[in-house]
């Protein structure tokens, strides 16, 4: 009854309130309420493109939070304009601004324009040359670095950066707010076998490799998932791969990199990308043509080549590189990119190339150019993905000064490849090579010379990690060739044509 009472009550006072004026009791007098002390309105805005921040202030006892415009209101206290306040103003990724209060703004809010924290660094390689295309990461924020190995971070908010590269060991250093800062990365010193397609696929020769790595120094394999003679060893999700009549599935291509990912493998493929019967036989209209038959053109030993400078002819190769990198890689490797050099050379047609000028100089200057394009298109498809990309060359365009008829020359291409692999091989020099009666007694020294002499040709960003042999020499041999590479902090691929090798050719683990 008493709640009900009270409520009674008050009806009656709002009711008298409404029939006349207010009784004043004796000795009151009526008084204005006391004003509300000034609000100071603030927006916070980015100096760099004046959108809204959000970001705290704080005055003394006082705090506010910017909302989604940047605006935010603190009290006006008297005592401010005797003794002047410092509005402190702070937002992340940003520098903190200070604003002195000392009197009341006339009009409008106060803008406080915050400038960034920003970062610039530099990423290069041991021998200073800059590394582009390299992922910085620090929080959220990722940036790579430019042409000339450079980056910029804008609104930096976070405690280590993160730099990694295909190809090359990744580092994490510890920021604390410090800007140009210099970065040195490392390449993956790789020890690789090469292993061929019919050898993945055996079990027992499989089993026997990754027991060879387990036990030895080796970290790599190099797996063919498309051979010379244009094979596909694996059930590939290429369309044109399968219409051709290219695919034998020697191999589950999942197992395969399973199994070196559990061996701690890197994992490389090696991709056979100009020489390719079967798509030259099934679209002759992409294949180098023979001016007197008329057919496809054919090496000496009767395979045909697709013809480089028809850009359709690029379409197939990348496919397969796009799919092999998707499913696991971490480099694709291209063999065969390049001219043919093994062959009726005169008798071969090319989209773009006039016949009696095979050799001029220009004709040279386009060769090189058109093996560099293909390149830059698959780094400009593959690396965004996370893979390397690795071009086998011939050793002799080390120390040649032309393009030997193939177009590959290392300081153009070295723009557009994270590693140029030359094909070091001593028993391919003839007799009288630097002296040499028989150059293949001397590959240690046949290894260092190529090595020396194609270092100081490397443009761009890319490293040598030569192809050696195993063919034609002694084990203490095969383990002399590959300590020369790594005198020069190179790493090496150990090839073999059936792919059998045995621990005492490699260095112990």
């Amino acid at each position: 009854m008493r709640r009900i009472t009270l409520m009674v009550a008050a009806a009656s006072v709002a009711l008298s309130a409404c029939a006349g004026p207010t009784l004043l009791v004796a000795g009151e007098a009526l008084r204005s309420p006391e004003p509300p002390p000034p609000i100071i309105p603030f927006a916070v805005l980015a100096a760099d493109d004046l959108t809204p921040v959000t970001a705290q202030l704080q005055v003394e006892d006082q705090s506010a939070v910017t909302d989604v415009l940047g605006m935010a209101s603190l009290v006006w206290r008297e005592e401010w304009a005797d003794r002047p306040a410092s509005v402190s103003v702070g937002a992340l990724g940003f520098k903190t601004a200070v604003v002195q209060m000392s009197a009341l703004p006339e009009e409008g809010p106060i803008e406080v324009h915050l400038e960034p924290i920003v970062v610039t660094g530099t990423v290069t390689g041991p021998d200073g040359r800059p590394l582009p295309a390299t992922k910085v990461t620090l929080g959220d924020l990722v940036v790579v670095t430019d042409s000339d190995g450079e980056f910029r971070i804008v609104r930096a908010v976070g405690t280590d950066l993160d730099v990694s590269r295909p190809a090359w060991l990744g580092t994490s250093i510890p920021w604390r707010g410090q800007s140009d800062i210099a970065i040195e990365l490392e390449p993956r010193m790789i020890r690789a076998l090469r292993v061929g397609g019919y050898k993945a696929g055996n079990p027992g020769t499989w089993e026997e490799l990754l027991g060879l790595a387990d036990h030895s120094a080796i970290n790599a394999f190099v797996i063919d998932t498309k051979d010379e003679r244009g094979t596909v060893f694996y059930s590939s999700g290429v369309a044109t791969a399968h219409e051709i009549g290219a695919v034998e599935s020697v191999y589950n291509l999942s197992d395969v990199l399973d199994d070196m990912e559990a061996h701690g493998l890197y994992k490389i493929t090696r991709i056979v990308t100009f020489q390719d019967p079967p798509l030259a036989t099934a679209m002759p209209e992409l294949a180098i043509r023979d001016s007197k038959t008329g057919r496809p053109w054919e090496t000496y030993s009767g395979r045909e080549w697709l013809d480089p400078t028809d850009r359709e002819s690029w379409v197939y190769p990348l496919a397969l590189a796009e799919e092999a990198c998707r499913r696991g890689f971490d480099e694709i490797q291209f063999d065969y990119v390049r001219f043919p050099s093994d062959g009726p050379i005169s008798q071969a047609r090319f989209d773009n190339f006039a016949p009696d000028e095979y050799y001029s100089a220009e004709a040279q200057q386009q060769r090189v150019e058109t093996i560099a394009a293909f390149l830059e298109a698959a780094y400009e498809l593959l690396n965004p993905l996370g893979c390397a990309v690795a071009a086998t060359i011939f050793a002799i365009t080390l120390e040649s000064r032309s393009d030997e008829g193939i177009g590959q020359l290392p300081g153009p291409l070295s723009h557009h490849v994270d590693v140029l692999s030359p094909m070091i091989y001593s028993y391919a020099y003839g007799s009288g090579w630097k002296g040499f009666t028989d150059p293949n007694e001397h590959a240690p020294e046949i290894v260092a010379l190529a090595l020396d002499a194609g270092i100081p040709r490397l443009q761009g960003f890319s490293i040598y990690r030569p192809w050696l042999q195993r063919a034609f020499l002694s084990s203490a041999d095969v383990l002399s060739v590959q300590e020369v590479a790594e005198e020069r902090d190179l790493g090496w691929m150990l090839w073999s044509e059936n792919t059998l090798f045995d621990a005492t050719m490699l260095p112990p683990g």
